[in-house]
């Protein structure tokens, strides 16, 4: 006989939650019973079917998400259970996890931002792949959800990057693309409603060790003084962090930059840009990174043509920039930077 924990997801799950009956009605007569099939669905979509305003489709959907999820922990809960060590996920870079205490923390809301072309990306991307990588490695030998909110993914680069995974780590899985789930988002309703009651459906079905928003700020910093806006955000930031802390996944979103106002002065950071969305998104970030291009390089070897190579024996010459990573805010770590360069491999250590 199947357990409780082990068909929530696929059985109907309708009579089980506290909610208008009127509701358990609607959505029985359209087939939405399982956690799966209403999780699985967009709020425009159950609103359609179940003929129900958005209000009762929002407590719905809250219902359900309550009742797959693991349950919420009291501080005398985290208090019997014990101090665990800490996870973290590598950055590929034994300089950069030194820096940052063992790379990525698998708690809280990370946020990397910076300038365009700065490296945010890459980074991320190659988190994505570390994250698969055994615990010996590193990793969490766990998958990937990667949700993009401006350009196309980029495959092309990501194959680079796996060439170089897999000659540097032998223990590492068969194919990193098929354990990286891609989402496209246009819109912030769209963002929430995915982090809300999509993304738990495939947590279900799939080992998730990171998630990956790339970009935060896109959705929401055409009008970061909107009230509705403001709580959308907020609404992210919960679901984001209950996620993290209930099924132990690291959380990575990428932020953009804008140029800084004499009174910007956030958490002590004094430059010439700011991170967007204001105390409303810092608030509910835990760890802040921030990377920027420098005025320095090294000459490194690569494969291929650069304007600026010089043709060496067997490769090519490059100069690689210099990028430098700051700790703007975190619980654990002190105000510091450090240096990594991008090359055709990802993040790597500068020599």
């Amino acid at each position: 006989m199947e357990s409780r924990g082990s068909c929530k997801w696929t059985r109907n799950i309708l009579n089980e939650l506290d909610i208008n009956p009127k509701i358990i009605a609607q959505a029985e007569k359209a087939g939405y019973v399982s956690a799966s099939s209403i999780l699985g669905a967009s709020q425009a979509e159950l609103e359609m079917k179940l003929r129900l305003s958005s209000f009762h489709i929002t407590n719905f959907l809250d219902a359900v998400v309550s009742y797959v999820l693991p349950k919420k922990l009291t501080a005398w809960d985290l208090s019997q259970a014990g101090e665990e060590e800490p996870k973290y996920i590598t950055t590929g870079c034994q300089h950069l996890d030194d820096f940052l205490g063992g790379g990525v923390p698998v708690r809280g809301i990370t946020e990397v931002t910076g300038q365009s072309g700065s490296g945010k990306t890459q980074l991320t991307l190659q988190l994505s792949l570390s994250a698969q990588l055994p615990p010996a490695c590193g990793g969490l030998g766990k998958g990937v959800v990667y949700i993009g909110t401006e350009s196309t993914f980029p495959v092309t680069r990501l194959q680079q990057m796996i060439k170089n995974f897999k000659d540097k780590y032998s223990q590492g899985p068969a194919s990193y693309t098929d354990n990286i789930f891609v989402h496209h988002i246009p819109d912030m309703d769209t963002l929430v409603d995915c982090v809300r009651y999509q993304l738990p459906s495939l947590l279900s079905q799939h080992p998730i060790g990171l998630v990956v928003i790339d970009s935060v700020a896109s959705p929401f910093r055409v009008e970061e003084s909107n009230f509705e806006n403001k709580d959308l955000l907020h609404t992210l930031g919960y679901k984001l962090h209950h996620m993290a802390e209930t099924l132990g996944i690291a959380v990575v979103a990428i932020n953009q930059v804008r140029a800084a106002m004499d009174n910007d002065d956030l958490y002590g950071h004094q430059g010439s840009v700011v991170p967007t969305l204001g105390l409303s998104w810092a608030n509910l970030v835990t760890t802040r990174l921030m990377i920027s291009r420098t005025g320095s390089y090294v000459l490194g070897k690569t494969e291929g043509g650069s304007k600026s190579a010089q043709k060496g024996s067997n490769k090519m010459v490059v100069q690689f920039n210099i990028r430098k990573l700051e700790v703007i805010f975190c619980p654990w770590l002190e105000k510091k930077s450090c240096h990594f360069v991008v090359t055709n491999k990802g993040i790597e250590d500068v020599e």
